[in-house]
């Protein structure tokens, strides 16, 4: 098989439906996602079904990210009009030491989902999942196909997101989600069930309570984009703050006034001369969270 003849794993009928090979009815006519140039449909006896896309300027790679996004997005409205069940993301449960895996359906708050879609940010998603009235973001869907999301993608995504595989979401319609990195929100599995409204509770009040210290704030949140929020915490002094977080050792720029450089200890280095060690300057900047109130250092974030 040449570079420019290749298999794709959907394609599209004369409806413009994506339909996999496993559907796909002998004589009919189908057509690339990508190019919209004709692919024939492989239907023999010894080898799996599968569409042959004939020579054209698109690659699997291009056919397969888009095809994904759209079954995700297909999924989601099908659901949403009543056509089929919910979506569903497989996900680890997250209570502390439990390697289970549980089936999450998608919430009811979201109500349309949106391909190309881009954040106030300026970051563009594969797949947005909106709220009612279609222009609030709740969480994001990426498409991994040869390129995950890097560390700079991921400082900038202000919302919750999963990445999944193109040829998984391919194989299930778009219908079951596998996450391979994971940013949305805790789930439980049924074990652990009962945590959950526990949980709820707390976390309304936390998200009262952020609310508020956000209000408080003397910038937007969006103005930094390489930040996250890690946790609301006490200062030693009883005020509510944001203790901050960012990808990687140093925080990026711009960064928000409350994250301030922390004097750290003096390092040692070895000196061949005298055969010893000796106590030099640090060399290497930390910086943590402080309160707004008071200017009180915060707990630090896990790396």
């Amino acid at each position: 098989m040449t570079a420019d003849v290749f298999q794709i794993p959907v394609a599209r009928d004369r409806a413009g439906r994506l339909v996999p090979p496993g559907e796909a009815r002998k004589g009919a006519v189908y057509r690339c996602p990508s190019c919209d140039g004709i692919v024939d449909l492989h239907a023999g006896e010894k080898k799996r079904r599968h569409f042959h896309h004939r020579r054209s300027a698109c690659s699997a790679e291009t056919v397969s990210h888009l095809a994904a996004k759209e079954l995700v997005a297909r999924a989601v409205t099908e659901w949403i009009d009543g056509l089929a069940p919910p979506p569903v993301f497989v996900r680890r449960c997250a209570h502390e030491g439990c390697e289970r895996t549980t089936r999450q359906a998608m919430p009811r708050k979201v109500r349309a989902a949106r391909v190309e879609y881009r954040l106030h940010g300026g970051r563009v998603v594969d797949v947005a999942l909106l709220a009612k009235g279609v222009d609030l973001p709740v969480a994001a869907v990426e498409v991994h196909v040869s390129h995950a999301v890097d560390d700079e993608k991921r400082r900038e995504l202000a919302i919750p997101w999963i990445e999944v595989l193109a040829s998984q979401i391919c194989d299930d319609g778009g219908r079951v989600l596998v996450p391979t990195q994971d940013r949305l929100l805790p789930w439980l599995c049924e074990d652990h069930a009962d945590e959950r409204g526990e949980a709820r509770r707390e976390s309304r009040e936390t998200r009262r309570a952020l609310q508020a210290v956000v209000q408080r704030l003397p910038y937007r949140l969006e103005d930094f984009p390489g930040f996250r929020v890690h946790a609301l915490a006490r200062c030693a002094r009883g005020h509510d703050a944001i203790v901050w977080a960012w990808d990687g050792d140093h925080p990026p720029w711009p960064r928000p006034p409350h994250v301030v450089a922390v004097s750290g200890e003096s390092d040692w280095t070895f000196s061949k001369a005298t055969g010893r060690g000796a106590k030099t300057l640090a060399f290497r900047r930390r910086y943590a969270s402080a309160c707004p109130s008071c200017g009180a250092r915060l707990p630090e974030a896990p790396g």
